[in-house]
Parts: C-alpha cells; structure tokens; sequence
C-alpha cells in the first residue's frame, strides 16, 4: 500500500533493552533502572524515537543486555536464531543495528570483530535481502562524577577502532551506516554507559540526523 508504514526492526545490546518490549532474560532497563534513568516509559527510548520519527511501526526489538557481536553464543549478533528473531512480527524494513560496544567494552580483539561483524551482516543480509540495514558507529557515554564507570574505559582500546571497522564493513556490505560517533558527543548517562533520558534523547537525534540525510 502507497502509505503503508515501514516496520522498523532491532538489533541491540543494553541501551536498547525496555521491559516488555525485549527478551526478558537480558534486560537492563527493568522497573528498577526505569526509575533510575527517567526511562519510565518506551517512548523514552532512542529506539522508539526514531521509529517515530520516521513515521514506522515496531517490528521486533531483540535486544540483550551484555551481548556481543562476536563469541558465537546464542545472544551473540552473529546468531542466526537471533536474527530470525527480527522477523517474528512479520518481514522487516529495515533494521537498526546499535552493536559493538560490549565487544570494545570486554576487549574483544578488533581482528575478531571485523571478521564477526562481516558474517552478522551478511546472515542478515541473507535472511532479509529487502530490508534497509543500518549499522552505527559506537557512541560514547559521558562519564558520571564520583560514579563507578560500567566499563574501565582507561584499560580497554579507544571505541575508534571498532567504530572505523563498522564504517569499513559496512560499506564493503553495501549497507546504510549510521555514523553517530562522528559528531563527537557524548550523551548524559548514569554509569558511564547507560543513558539516561535525556541521553536516549541524544541518541535518537543523532540516529534521525544519519537516516535523514
């Protein structure tokens, strides 16, 4: 139909979690950290945000907390169940990826995220030739005064690395990127990591920048 609405898709780690809304296994914004962040509601989210402003529906939100790209786990990006979990409300539009900072976070080595970051993205290319792939650069949090940081962020490589490899990769796959690091900005958190409402709206205004374009 001429004025159908695009069914916008998830793909993400903790920021992009909500109660109710991804699998309740690996949330971080639960009732708790609702209440802590502002997050009280997923109209608060950078997700919903966007898809708002991009005038779609939700699709599915299959989001993990502490999930990776890469370790070959079943909550790992390249996992092919969860991919196909992306089209359990029917086939997607497109597909938002926010995935990498855990493998930056945890040190994961940036010749084993290249080549994992590779694979996700051709599996879901496979799985869903049609749909619009958009893959972001890692943004970083703004650290919180005399608050334990969520990552030791003096101990693990600078973000840039895995951020120019999702930039590299994403091109060589002929997918969309959402180069949100680029702006060089931080958004408000409560640990470092984890945004706080005002940081989910950061988020979502710097997504809309990149698929407005």
């Amino acid at each position: 139909m001429k004025d159908q609405k695009k069914r916008i898709s998830i793909l993400g780690d903790s920021v992009s979690t909500f109660a109710g809304i991804t699998p309740p296994e690996a949330l971080f914004y639960d009732a708790w950290r609702q209440e802590e962040t502002g997050v009280t509601s997923p109209d608060d989210t950078w997700w919903m945000q966007v898809i708002q402003g991009m005038g779609g529906i939700l699709g599915v939100n299959n989001s993990y907390a502490g999930s990776t790209v890469s370790g070959g786990f079943m909550t790992s990006g390249t996992s092919e169940k969860r991919l196909r979990t992306l089209s359990a409300e029917g086939e997607p539009d497109m597909i938002l990826v926010a995935m990498g900072a855990n493998d930056w976070g945890f040190g994961v080595h940036p010749q084993e995220f290249e080549y994992e970051y590779r694979r996700m993205l051709q599996r879901m290319k496979r799985l869903y030739p049609r749909a619009e792939i958009w893959c972001a650069t890692i943004l970083r949090g703004k650290p919180v005064p005399e608050e334990e940081m969520f990552f030791n962020v003096d101990d693990v490589i600078s973000p840039n690395i895995y951020s120019d490899i999702i930039r590299r990769i994403g091109t060589e796959e002929a997918v969309h990127l959402a180069d949100v690091s680029g702006y060089h900005m931080e958004y408000e958190t409560i640990d470092g990591v984890h945004p706080n409402r005002e940081g989910m709206k950061m988020i979502a205004c710097l997504w809309l920048k990149e698929l407005q374009k």
